[in-house]
C-alpha cells in the first residue's frame, strides 16, 4: 500500500498528470475514428516518450492504450462503423440505439460500461498479476485450441435467424486467412498465382472493409436521405440507479470474461467482446431484442472490450508476454527506456509498476469525465453532418489509415474489395461478423490446432486428458446444442 500511495502521489505531478491527461484524449479520438487504432496511436507517441523519464513515459503510453480501447464506441453508435476492432459487436446494438434517437443512452451506456471493465481488470492487475500470470503459462497449445473453438461458436449467436449462414460465413473468413504462406511449411497457398496475395489478406485493412467501406457504400443508396442517422441531442446518457442495477450482472460476467481472455496473449478483445455479448444474451429473458437496440447488448460489449486491457498487462508486465497488438507496441515504449517486462521489472522497478497501475485508473477516470462531459458538446457535430461530407470524409480517413498501417497500397485494395464483398453480403442479408472473426481467429486457430496435433501426435486423447481443455470442448458442445435448438424453434415459428 506504501508503494501504491508513492505511485499515486508521483503520478499526481503536474507534468505526468498532463501527459496521462493528453494522452487519454489522443487515444479517444485515434479510437473514434474509423481507419485508425490504439496500436497506431501509441506507436505514433512513443518517439514522444524516450524524451521522458520512464514512468512519465509509460503512464502516456497506458492512457493512450485505454482512451483508444474506449474511443471506440463513438464510431459505433454514432456512425455504425466501429472505431476499433473489439467494438464490432457494439454496432449491432449501439447504432440501431442511435437511429431510434437514443444515441445519448447509447453513448452513455457504453462509456460506463468501459469504466466498469477497465475497473474489473485493474482489480486483477494488481492484486493478481503474478498468480493469474502463472495459471496462464498452463495454457499450451491444446488448451489454446479449445478456448477458440469455444468462441467460434459464440459467433455463431451474432448471425441473426440463420445458423447455417453464420457457419458459411465463418468458414470463408477462414479460408479467407489460410492464403499466403505456410506458417510451417513455408509454401505459398490459395493465392490463385497472385504474388501479391504471398504475404496473405491484412485483417485490419478486411475489417475497415467490411465494416466501413461497406457501409459508406450502403450509406450511399440512400443519399436522399441528408443524415445518417435521425437529430438527437446527447441527453439522458447518465444510466439510472435501477439500470445500474439491472446491469450487475452483466458488469461483473462481462467484465471476468474480458479479463480471462485478456490474459491469454495473442487472443485479444474482440473474442472477448463476443463470448461477453453472447453469454449475456444466452442469460437475457428477451434475446430476440439483441442487435435492434438493447442496451445491454452494449454493455457487455464495450465492459469485456476494455476488461481486456487489464487482463493483457498481467503477462505483459510479469511475463514479458504481450497478449495483444497494442502490449507489443508498449514493449518497444519500455525497451527504448532500457527496461524489458517480466519478474526482473518487480524485482528492480517496482516503482515503474505501481506508476503503472495509478496511471492505469487515472487514464480511465479521464476517459469517463471527457467522453461523458466534453463528449456531449463535441459528439453532437458528427450527428449533424451530411452524408455527402462525412462519407468521403470517413473513406478517405479509413484508406489513409489502411496505407500507414503496412505503407502498402494492397492494404489499399484490400480494404476496398472487402468493402464490395461485405456491401453484396449485405444484400443478401448475409452476417459479416462472423466472416471478419473467422479471418481474424483463423490463422491463430490453424497454429494452435496444429502445434496440438503435434504436441499429442495425432491423438485426440489428449485433447481429453487436460481438465481446462475438456471444460471448453464441453461448452462448446453445449453452446452449439443451444444454437441449434433456437435455430430449429425459429424455423418452426
Amino acid at each position: 500500500m506504501t508503494d501504491l500511495v508513492n505511485a499515486f502521489m508521483g503520478v499526481f505531478d503536474p507534468v505526468s498528470f498532463a501527459l496521462i491527461t493528453g494522452g487519454t484524449i489522443f487515444g479517444i479520438i485515434f479510437g473514434a475514428i474509423p481507419g485508425l487504432t490504439a496500436t497506431l496511436a501509441v506507436i505514433l507517441l512513443i518517439p514522444l516518450s524516450y524524451g521522458l523519464e520512464p514512468t512519465q513515459g509509460i503512464s502516456m503510453l497506458v492512457g493512450v492504450y485505454i482512451g483508444g480501447i474506449s474511443g471506440g464506441v463513438v464510431a459505433a453508435v454514432l456512425l455504425g462503423m466501429p472505431g476499433t476492432p473489439s467494438s464490432m459487436v457494439t454496432v449491432l446494438d449501439g447504432f440501431a440505439l442511435a437511429k431510434q434517437g437514443r444515441a445519448g443512452k447509447a453513448l452513455g451506456a457504453g462509456v460506463t460500461a468501459n469504466l466498469a471493465g477497465s475497473f474489473i481488470g485493474w482489480l486483477f492487475l494488481i492484486a493478481l498479476a503474478p498468480q493469474v500470470a502463472r495459471f496462464a503459462l498452463e495454457f499450451g497449445p491444446i488448451e489454446n485450441t479449445a478456448v477458440l473453438l469455444f468462441g467460434f461458436t459464440a459467433v455463431i449467436s451474432l448471425s441473426g435467424g440463420s445458423i447455417t449462414k453464420g457457419i458459411c460465413m465463418t468458414a470463408l473468413g477462414m479460408a479467407f486467412s489460410t492464403v499466403g504462406v505456410d506458417p510451417i511449411s513455408s509454401m505459398e497457398r490459395n493465392t490463385l498465382g497472385f504474388s501479391v496475395l504471398t504475404n496473405g489478406i491484412s485483417q485490419m485493412p478486411a475489417m475497415i472493409g467490411l465494416f466501413v467501406v461497406a457501409q459508406a457504400f450502403a450509406e450511399m443508396d440512400t443519399l436522399s436521405e441528408r443524415f445518417i442517422i435521425a437529430a438527437s441531442r446527447l441527453t439522458d446518457r447518465f444510466m439510472s440507479l435501477t439500470e445500474l442495477r439491472a446491469s450487475l450482472p452483466n458488469f461483473i460476467r462481462s467484465g471476468l470474461i474480458g479479463t480471462a481472455i485478456g490474459i491469454l496473449p495473442g487472443i485479444g478483445g474482440t473474442l472477448a467482446s463476443v463470448v461477453a455479448y453472447d453469454q449475456q444474451k444466452r442469460a437475457a429473458k428477451h434475446p430476440e431484442n439483441y442487435g435492434r437496440g438493447e442496451l445491454q447488448g452494449i454493455i457487455a460489449s464495450e465492459t469485456a472490450n476494455n476488461a481486456t486491457i487489464g487482463g493483457a498487462l498481467i503477462p505483459f508486465l510479469a511475463l514479458g508476454i504481450p497478449g495483444d497488438t497494442v502490449t507489443a507496441a508498449l514493449l518497444g515504449g519500455l525497451q527504448i527506456h532500457g527496461l524489458d517486462p517480466g519478474p526482473i521489472l518487480f524485482s528492480r522497478h517496482m516503482d515503474m509498476v505501481y506508476g503503472v497501475f495509478v496511471a492505469f485508473i487515472l487514464s480511465c477516470v479521464v476517459m469517463y469525465v471527457f467522453m461523458q462531459f466534453v463528449g456531449t458538446y463535441v459528439f453532437p457535430v458528427a450527428l449533424r453532418l451530411q452524408k455527402k461530407y462525412i462519407l468521403p470524409l470517413v473513406m478517405v480517413m479509413s484508406l489513409i489509415g489502411c496505407y500507414n498501417m503496412e505503407y502498402s497500397m494492397m492494404a489499399v485494395w484490400v480494404a476496398l474489395a472487402f468493402g464490395v464483398l461485405g456491401y453484396v453480403l449485405k444484400k443478401f442479408r448475409y452476417p459479416l461478423m462472423p466472416l471478419i472473426i473467422g479471418l481474424i481467429l483463423g490463422p491463430m486457430f490453424e497454429r494452435e490446432l496444429r502445434l496440438a496435433c503435434i504436441q499429442a501426435g495425432g491423438s485426440f486423447a489428449e485433447f481429453l486428458s487436460s481438465p481446462i481443455a475438456l471444460v471448453f470442448l464441453a461448452l462448446t458442445v453445449l453452446s452449439l446444442a443451444v444454437a441449434l435448438r433456437k435455430g430449429a424453434l425459429l424455423r418452426k415459428g
